[in-house]
């Protein structure tokens, strides 16, 4: 048989998100803060919406 094209096309097909490189994500954002002037202690205590939503403001 043949494989159709909807069966290639189904959600499971996807490639699934890995929790390794959303780690290294968060560390870049991390260093990039950290550059912005974001001390360690102030990294520290942000979880990653706050760390996003710091990007966005920050323009870093």
């Amino acid at each position: 048989m043949r494989i159709r094209r909807a069966m290639r096309k189904k959600p499971l097909r996807r490639p699934v998100k890995k929790p390794r490189l959303k780690r290294q994500r968060i560390t870049q954002q991390k260093k990039r803060l950290a550059g912005a002037g974001y001390s360690e202690e102030q990294l520290k205590h942000l979880n990653t919406k706050q760390i996003r939503a710091a990007i966005r403001e920050t323009g870093a």
